[in-house]
């Protein structure tokens, strides 16, 4: 309650840092270090320094930071880098997001499999891939309006409308998508919703909606399409790039008056809306399940980059992003989905843009848990967790019961802190209905495996695994077969005609009549030494007799390529085989 009282320091939209290094060196053991080098705004620089009191670093080659603002996309390299402790507020992989050409893709695929459910963004085509199909919508008669957008531009460059195919060049890269025609409007004018959503962890998602944000209108009356406006961009467009530069653009000057102007805030003009009665509750539900849908569409790949960089980290906590969703709001008021930005600007030219966005990332970092105790918490486990490893000699290794139990843990406290410090955020997902989202993620999860050969590569190790199991049981079956042969007991008694048949070894000239199988022959002969060799003292006499045949039994031992050669039957008549076999068993008796 104490921190709510103290008035905080006004931001007029401008920072500068007045401290010096050895200010910073003195407070570095005792605050936070924020990294600014790599951000251009001067309201992040002002959160962290004058709400927070933290240090601001400008260096871009060190890494003893605790949080990193960035306006640029982050690598994969840079969070595998990081400590459990630091954070840093963007995910790798957000670009399966934010680019539009990979926006649509993603959206049109769900929408094939769930044509109901995913209605809420125009029907999109990706140039040059989809070319044909996008010139067959060109049909005479029926003239249709589509909006030309570049697959990676912002603030609205290089945007066009057209009707005529010929404006388009087929090997260009451009989003077409179908013109939004009739557009709810206020005061004649279009207008679309900047609203600010915070992605605070990937597995499971944790999804936030700031309740207040931009809402930009076009500076010239509205008027459908024709062929005489397409090119009236300040019309058709509501990007504040665009209007700011027509002379009718209106900026706002006093914050405590945001319901003026071209650019207002989204509590102003809902307010206003609530007060003409419309259901501006049912609209924000409608939102909110647009966002949640277009986070599962992504939510396999944006998993995948952060538990492929940060496998150990079970708190989910290491990123988190603000995207600007871009909302079109329809006659009926009814959300549709524009475009999704991953570095939103953070300009403050207005007082408008300088309180909500100031608002906006001091509620951001105090819901991250960005804090001197949260780092000394983490810091504290991690000793704890190398102390065990160096009594231990290696690495824990934690079971996957033990894994899920991690998680569970952490997403307990995330919860019970996150709860409290809200701002004003609202918490979307995960909430009690959240398993109604599953089938949405599962199928992205199978599109993500397809597209990467997840799918393949799955089925061939499976296959090979089964091929290497199926070669060792049967070389198992082998090696046991031979086994059982030579471990058979050598009976005396036992008529020779009943002998296993590895121990009915044929004398060298029973084979060797004509000349044939020299090789083989000369093997069996050895066993006519047998009684030559010198006796051990040690041995009693049939022992040494039967180690000594069941030595050369196992050299006899045929490979497979060789077997029906060896025991060729045919070429030995069956009398004078059974007459060969009784006589080297009389040998053995003789021997023994």
């Amino acid at each position: 309650m104490k921190q709510q009282q103290v008035k905080e320091p006004h931001f007029n939209g401008e920072f500068e840092d007045s401290e010096s290094e050895n200010e910073d060196n003195q407070k570095k053991k005792t605050t936070l270090i924020m990294n600014v080098s790599d951000t251009q705004y001067d309201v992040v620089k002002f959160v962290g320094k004058k709400l927070f009191k933290w240090i601001l670093q400008y260096e871009s080659d060190v890494t003893n930071w605790d949080m990193f603002w960035t306006d640029a996309a982050v690598q994969p390299e840079t969070l595998g880098k990081m400590q459990p402790y630091q954070k840093i507020n963007h995910f790798p992989g957000m670009y399966s997001l934010a680019r539009k050409n990979h926006l649509g893709r993603n959206l049109m695929k769900m929408r094939k499999q769930f044509t109901e459910e995913y209605k809420f963004f125009p029907q999109t085509w990706l140039l040059p891939a989809e070319y044909g199909d996008f010139k067959n919508q060109f049909v005479k008669g029926k003239a249709k309006t589509f909006i030309i957008k570049p697959e990676a531009s912002c603030q609205g460059r290089g945007i066009f409308l057209t009707r005529n195919i010929n404006d388009i060049n087929p090997n260009d890269h451009y989003v077409a998508q179908r013109y939004l025609h009739r557009p709810f409007l206020i005061e004649g004018l279009k207008f679309d919703l900047r609203v600010y959503v915070l992605l605070a962890g990937t597995d499971p998602m944790r999804i936030y909606v700031y309740q207040d944000g931009l809402v930009r209108f076009a500076t010239e009356p509205y008027v459908p399409p024709n062929s005489s406006n397409l090119e009236d961009m300040c019309m058709h467009l509501t990007n504040y790039a665009i209007n700011k530069e027509n002379p009718n653009f209106v900026f706002n000057k006093d914050a405590s008056r945001m319901d003026i102007g071209h650019k207002r805030s989204i509590k102003a003009v809902f307010s206003k809306l609530e007060q003409e009665g419309h259901d501006i509750k049912k609209l924000w539900q409608e939102m909110y399940e647009l966002f949640i849908k277009t986070f599962c569409t992504v939510q396999p790949i944006l998993s995948h980059h952060y538990r492929s960089c940060q496998p150990d980290n079970y708190a989910n906590n290491m990123c988190f992003e603000i995207l600007g969703f871009d909302i079109f709001l329809n006659h009926k008021l009814q959300p549709i989905l524009l475009e999704v930005n991953h570095t939103p600007s953070f300009t403050t030219d207005t007082p408008l843009d300088a309180l909500i966005k100031k608002n906006l990332i001091r509620d951001t970092l105090k819901l991250m848990n960005v804090s001197l105790k949260a780092k000394e918490q983490i810091i504290a486990s991690r000793k704890e967790s190398l102390q065990q490893r160096v009594l231990t000699g290696k690495k824990v290794k934690l079971t996957m019961e033990e894994k899920i139990s991690q998680m569970k843990q952490w997403e307990k406290q995330r919860n019970d802190y996150e709860n409290t410090h809200l701002g004003d955020y609202v918490k979307i997902y995960p909430l009690e209905d959240y398993q109604k989202y599953d089938k949405y993620i599962e199928f992205a999860s199978s599109l993500q495996d397809s597209w990467t050969g997840t799918n393949i590569k799955r089925n061939q190790k499976k296959d090979l695994k089964e091929s290497q199991i199926s070669q060792q049981q049967q070389q198992q079956q082998q090696q046991q077969t031979k086994n059982n042969i030579i471990r058979a007991p050598f009976k005396p008694n036992t008529p020779a005609n009943n002998l296993p048949k590895l121990q009915n070894i044929l004398r060298p000239e029973s084979i060797n009549v004509h000349g044939e199988d020299e090789q083989v022959g000369a093997k069996v002969s050895k066993l006519t030494n047998i009684k030559n060799q010198p006796r051990q003292q040690s041995e009693p006499p049939f022992l040494r007799v039967k180690q000594a045949v069941k030595k050369q039994t196992q050299q006899m031992i045929p490979k497979p390529c060789l077997q029906p050669k060896l025991f060729d039957m045919e070429s030995i008549g069956q009398d004078k085989f059974n007459n060969n076999k009784r006589q080297l068993y009389q040998q053995l008796m003789l021997a023994k």
